[in-house]
């Protein structure tokens, strides 16, 4: 779409991993705009200001908390059903048995597609914020097959098996509980938990600023005793700042506001109508679209790898999980 071209074209966006905020952002505006265009279309909407004409609510469900809780839940179900749980998937042989006029709709796969991707960053993100470990750690069960699709993230899809393998197997119930709920840190109160290993890096950035402070007086024991006291230093700056009733410069990054770029997406999806099934329809660049978010996933090598770690494991410990270079592309 045009304003995709034209966000990515103004932020110079690349491959390069100092443009992952960026690429999230854009993503994240645009699987939001697909949802509100899904859901225009399954209650039958044209605009935003329309009325439902679909899946309307039974007027008594209006006046009654209880009975509103319980159409909303049922409606947005059968949404979850229709529009995010992948449906049987016609094969390239039947797709190539279908007459002209009955070629799927290429358009509407990728729509579907790229709005399940979206509620899976979505759901992650939340889970970091809320600093559920219970949910993260299912989130992971479910990212190892997304990974491991896709060979240029083999060493991710790794990294998830080895998280599950320490939950499930290796460590203790005790440990395992530990280590789950250590991945998330909150000094602040509320659901504004964040990674740890981002907080170490913040931590990390406060330590090297002492010791460039340090100057020629640079020695290991010195380091080694800044490095201990990092958090507690810390800690005195922020109460003294708090208590003298100096703010800081910044406390979190602040960005432009994306709502007229929302609403210029989602007024671009409304004449497209990704959602309606014309068949035949696809997308220039990529013709063979599919909805099913694992479609490229070869379960047979994927079971041979899982079962290859699996005799690694018993032969050699956790330690030594094989090498990526011995696996193969799936």
């Amino acid at each position: 779409m045009r304003l995709f071209r034209e966000k990515l074209q103004s932020q110079n966006v690349t491959s390069d991993v100092k443009h992952f905020e960026e690429c999230e952002q854009l993503f994240t505006s645009v699987g939001g705009a697909y949802t509100v265009v899904a859901l225009l279309h399954y209650f039958g909407m044209e605009t935003l200001e329309d009325s439902p004409h679909q899946h309307c609510p039974p007027c008594d469900a209006l006046h009654d908390d209880e009975d509103k809780k319980a159409y909303l839940d049922k409606v947005l179900d059968e949404f979850v059903s229709e529009y995010l749980t992948p449906s049987k998937q016609i094969s390239e042989s039947e797709c190539d048995e279908l007459n002209e006029d009955q070629q799927l709709d290429r358009v509407r796969e990728y729509s579907l597609c790229l709005m399940r991707l979206f509620f899976i960053l979505a759901d992650f993100k939340r889970a970091v914020k809320l600093g559920n470990s219970d949910r993260l750690a299912s989130l992971h069960k479910i990212l190892l097959k997304h990974f491991k699709s896709d060979g240029g993230y083999n060493s991710y899809a790794i990294e998830m098996l080895i998280s599950i393998l320490q939950n499930e197997v290796f460590l203790t119930e005790a440990q395992a509980h530990q280590t789950r709920w250590a991945s998330t840190a909150n000094f602040k109160g509320g659901q504004n938990n964040l990674e740890i290993d981002l907080l170490q890096e913040n931590i990390n950035c406060e330590l090297k600023k002492g010791i460039k402070g340090m100057g020629a007086n640079k020695t290991s024991k010195a380091i080694k005793r800044l490095s201990m006291a990092a958090g507690g230093i810390m800690e005195i700056v922020n109460t003294f700042d708090l208590a003298t009733g100096i703010k800081a410069k910044s406390s979190s990054h602040s960005h432009k506001s994306s709502l007229k770029d929302d609403n210029t997406i989602i007024s671009d999806l409304l004449r497209v109508k990704p959602f309606e099934t014309i068949d035949g329809r696809q997308h220039e660049g990529f013709p063979d679209a599919s909805s099913d978010t694992l479609s490229t996933l070869n379960y047979d090598a994927f079971h041979e790898w899982l079962k290859r770690h699996k005799r690694n494991l018993l032969k050699h410990g956790p330690l030594d999980l094989c090498s990526d270079d011995e696996d193969e592309m799936v």
